[in-house]
């Protein structure tokens, strides 16, 4: 029991860790976008491409906080049923939502792993800052590699709780 619960504080620290670093990613992205905001209106001048630096670190940060939001389950969704659901209903709401994410996330990661293949293969470089287009568009392929890995995991989780029939652990669970 102790290497379960060890496990689990493991997950929320290293979720906790996560969020901050995803933070101050954002506010490294607002700060380039003032520095550069202020340097074209005041002082006539333009960083070259910082607004490639941005959309890219943003799709970084989108695809991240993705994963975060699937594992403690603080997406946007339409939550009428599940939070009138009780006991094993409510279980295996989650069952068909671990599985409907895991199914359409791995196609999307296979999809993405093809489409990165074939961009690598043409070598195309963005126009500013000069960087593989493989590398943003990496992220969907990372992004949704790891929703399908966290959605597999709670998939196991939630199917062993419907089985055991526990009961639940809060308005997330």
């Amino acid at each position: 029991m102790t290497h379960k619960w060890e496990a689990l504080q493991l997950a929320r620290s290293s979720g906790r860790l996560l969020h901050t670093v995803l933070g101050i990613v954002l506010l490294f992205v607002v700060g380039v976008n003032v520095v550069n905001a202020s340097g074209r209106y005041l002082f006539g001048f333009s960083m070259t491409g910082t607004d490639e630096l941005m959309v890219y670190t943003l799709i970084w940060v989108v695809m991240a906080g993705a994963i975060l939001s699937l594992a403690e389950r603080d997406h946007i969704s339409i939550n009428l049923v599940p939070s009138y659901a009780k006991g094993r209903f409510k279980h295996l709401l989650h069952v068909v939502h671990d599985a409907a994410a895991v199914l359409a996330c791995a196609y999307a990661t296979y999809a993405s792993d093809l489409f990165v293949g074939k961009i690598s293969r043409l070598g195309t470089k963005s126009m500013g800052l000069g960087v593989p287009m493989s590398v943003p568009h990496a992220a969907l392929l990372v992004g949704f590699a790891g929703l399908t890995l966290v959605g597999a995991i709670m998939l196991v989780r939630d199917v062993s709780a419907l089985l055991r029939n526990d009961p639940h652990e809060g308005p997330a669970a």
